[in-house]
């Protein structure tokens, strides 16, 4: 007799959303599901078409993978190839209302990957370079999982299980649906209606710009360092401008951002000068709707939510959480069940860790718009900054929280531990008064 809520051979598993959670997700529950000795069907619903450049293919994201997620995914026998990275990171130029500052990654190596999510640009396709979403996605594929690109829209409870529709046909009944889809996508409504107490998490407005250049200036003036901005312009927390082949993407970050907005961002002095004197356009931009809270039912029997219309990391390393979260729930379904007690028990734990790391986070940036806004705090900072990059103080701490914070490559919460540390705050306090000399000077 087969035991209620408990995966065996020739269960199916319907996937919504082929993004980087989804395709993670169907990635590990086929490996594991081998490893247990079991067979079981997963199919991924996904419209989107990640093979197109512009609108069709955009997954609208800065597109930077974390020294941590590159080398967990070599762990996990997944390299990323020639042919998906754009450019190589070693280092960010930090960018203040009062100096910039360089900030090399503390392991020298050029770990940090830029890529595209989806398709990217018009005009990026048929260059040799490929969508990081769409090489997930064909990797899921490898692994044995089917790609319907069918969009759902409608999700019901029948029988105790969850039944896909799609332009009114009946697409599946599987024994879970896995919801992976975008954190405001239409389809994350469906899964409101299903009324198992799901409701879609709160969101921010950002804005995100595509910047054409010669690949050659981009070389030059860029080279291998992000450019990040912290700058005391109302709502917004933090830009970054992100290298990659033709293009230079500029992702900005903070609260309910307009174009209004982004074109004052773009005009400040400080952005201006950090762009190289050559011609640029701007190919496209647009305003992506992000995580900031995590929905408090998450699951249910035979239903669970990860990745943006779940739980992620505040404003960073979303492609990270997706690996975390797509895999735990993998791990869930497959290894105990696909009850609401099984997820309770086994996902709940991951999925709330990262609520609370955000906690942490918010923390940490509402530190750096006290710093920002504060010309003394600000000046202390970069002289900070600049003695630990230029040797003379071997540790690096300021160095290693900011960029720690920025890639994404640590835990929140331990970047602040490492952040209330004495020493550190003494040399900071030492610099204040040489700041208020030179300002009064």
């Amino acid at each position: 007799m087969t035991a209620p809520y408990v995966l065996e051979d020739g269960s199916d598993i319907a996937v919504v959303g082929g993004g980087p959670t989804g395709s993670f997700f169907s990635i590990f529950a086929l490996k594991m599901a081998r490893i247990v000795g079991k067979e079981i069907r997963v199919t991924i619903y996904e419209p989107k078409d990640f093979t197109k450049d512009g609108p069709l293919g955009c997954n609208r994201c800065g597109g930077i993978i974390s020294e941590l997620l590159v080398q967990t995914l070599a762990v996990e026998g997944i390299t990323l190839p020639e042919s998906l990275v754009q450019r190589g990171i070693n280092s960010y130029k930090l960018h203040t209302g009062h100096g910039s500052v360089y900030i090399a990654t503390p392991a020298h190596e050029k770990t940090i990957a830029t890529v595209y999510r989806g398709g990217g640009p018009k005009g990026i396709i048929g260059r040799g370079k490929e969508s990081f979403d769409n090489f997930l996605l064909s990797l899921a594929k490898k692994e044995g999982a089917v790609h319907c690109r069918e969009r759902i829209d409608r999700i019901e409870y029948g029988g105790n299980r969850p039944v896909l529709f799609s332009k009114g046909k009946k697409m599946q009944e599987p024994d879970l649906v896995v919801g992976a889809m975008g954190v405001k996508s239409g389809t994350s409504a469906l899964f409101e209606d299903m009324g198992f107490g799901y409701r879609r998490p709160e969101t921010v407005t950002a804005a995100i710009a595509e910047i054409s250049m010669d690949s050659t200036i981009i070389s030059e003036h860029f080279g291998h360092s992000v450019n990040l901005f912290l700058l005391p312009v109302k709502g917004i927390k933090f830009a970054a401008m992100i290298p990659k082949g033709t293009y230079v993407t500029l992702c900005i970050l903070g609260r309910n951002l307009d174009r209004d907005i982004m074109n004052e961002f773009i005009n400040h002095i400080v952005v201006r000068n950090a762009m190289p004197a050559a011609a640029h356009t701007i190919a496209c931009r647009c305003l992506p709707k992000m995580n900031i809270s995590a929905p408090q039912k998450p699951f249910a029997d035979r239903v669970v939510m990860c990745g943006d219309a779940g739980s992620t990391r505040l404003f960073k390393d979303g492609m990270g959480a997706a690996y975390i979260m797509g895999k735990a729930a993998a791990k869930a379904a497959v290894f105990h069940g696909v009850s609401n007690a099984h997820f309770e028990k086994e996902y709940y734990p991951v999925y709330k860790s990262l609520i609370t790391d955000n906690r942490f986070g918010k923390m940490l940036f509402e530190a750096t718009d006290l710093l920002k806004h504060n010309s003394v705090l600000t000046k202390s900072m970069l002289e900070v900054v600049q003695r630990e990059q230029s040797g003379k103080d071997d540790q690096r701490r300021l160095s290693s929280i900011l960029w720690d914070m920025f890639t994404g490559n640590e835990r929140y919460r331990n970047i602040f531990y490492r952040g209330v540390n004495i020493p550190l705050f003494l040399r900071l306090l030492k610099e204040i008064p040489l700041s208020l000399i030179r300002r009064a000077a």
